[in-house]
């Protein structure tokens, strides 16, 4: 059962209209990259992103990627002892929402699995919560690193096969804690590559409670109650050139196709029919999409190919319209934000789907109790 999600954001807010200035200035050499800039931003569905870094407040002299007299480019250390700072400060507060919004122990907390793919330290991310909060140092952990925007749905299935192999009288509690700090990755190279990434993705911390305990799924702060029934993974082959993540000496490099919508439309779009079809679940009966607004554009394919209401993608178009694409992360964003705004009925389906590298589409099947 989820229990509930928690969210944290960074401290810095920028408009997309701030963001395309300053990559304008960071990026566009010549009038052509600096139209590009404008065309990517104006196109993108967002509005508002938040990050950690402080380039885009006037307010802050001192500046991640530019002094007064020149540009910076950090190395991946650098930007890694921020990602460390930085991850740590925002899954504390993700948990910490978490713990208010439902009143539990952190002590019951048997099962860690922490997801990002922007960064790393060790010890790691659940080895400091555990630190922390004063959660057991019995409790099982597992790292889901590198794995892209799908990330979260993977950790999922983790989730869900830990629940699935406890013995009936075993209680079994999981956090799940996603960060993305995107932001620290900004590549200044004009590729198309690089101005899609800038331009999209942005920072974002989500935490969520799995559980098979009766008396935690009657408690839930939300109004719906939600199952999870099963998730599947689907790899499309000879499509690895389309989406990509490589460790650079300054900082991570984002493999980023425009091709990615033509893509999801024309391969992901049918695998999901079929797999929902295998799954005697019709295209009707479900009523609650979570898909990760990985763009405009992806959610524009898949919207189109499932034929999906603009109702159906409400929360999806939100979170992209005012966080961005936080990567992993964002799948959680959504989740919540149907949880918060809609009802959903006793045997309803809510179909959760994200992309990754590779390319693979993951899926998680949820159901109203």
């Amino acid at each position: 059962m989820l229990i509930d999600i928690a969210t944290s954001l960074p401290p810095f807010r920028v408009t997309q209209a701030k963001a395309a200035l300053e990559l304008k200035k960071k990026m566009a050499d010549r009038p052509a990259i600096g139209r590009l800039i404008d065309t990517a931003a104006y196109h993108s569905g967002i509005e508002n992103r938040y990050i950690v870094i402080p380039d885009g407040d006037d307010n802050i002299k001192e500046k991640f990627y530019s002094n007064a007299y020149s540009p910076i480019k950090p190395g991946t250390k650098i930007r890694m002892d921020e990602y460390e700072k930085w991850a740590k400060k925002l899954s504390a507060d993700a948990f910490e929402s978490l713990l208010r919004r439902n009143d539990f122990d952190p002590a019951i907390i048997n099962r860690i699995i922490t997801v990002s793919c922007t960064g790393f330290f060790a010890p790691g991310l659940d080895h400091y919560l555990m630190k922390r909060f004063n959660i057991p140092f019995s409790a099982k952990r597992t790292n889901i690193g590198f794995m892209g925007c799908a990330a979260s749905i993977t950790a999922f299935t983790s989730a869900l096969e830990a629940m699935n192999s406890q013995k009936n009288s075993d209680e079994l509690n999981v956090l799940i804690l996603s960060v993305e700090l995107c932001s620290l990755h900004l590549q200044t190279e004009p590729s198309r590559d690089n101005i899609l990434s800038n331009i999209i993705f942005a920072d974002g911390c989500a935490a969520a409670l799995f559980s098979n305990s009766e008396k935690l799924s009657i408690s839930t702060n939300n109004k719906s109650r939600l199952k999870l029934v099963e998730t599947n993974t689907i790899l499309f082959d000879n499509s690895a050139e389309y989406m990509g993540w490589k460790i650079g000496n300054f900082g991570f490099e984002m493999i980023l196709s425009p091709e990615l919508p033509n893509l999801i439309l024309e391969y992901a779009v049918p695998a999901l029919k079929e797999l929902l079809l295998k799954k005697g679940i019709s295209k009707d009966s479900v009523k609650h999409w979570a898909l990760h607004p990985g763009g405009r554009a992806i959610l524009d394919a898949i919207q189109m190919g499932m034929k999906l209401s603009d109702e159906m993608m409400e929360s999806s178009r939100y979170i992209l319209k005012n966080y961005g694409n936080m990567s992993s992360a964002t799948i959680l964003y959504v989740i919540k934000h149907i949880l918060d705004t809609q009802y959903i009925e006793k045997d309803e389906w809510l179909v959760a789907l994200a992309f990754g590298p590779g390319l693979t589409m993951e899926v998680a099947l949820f159901k109203g109790q």
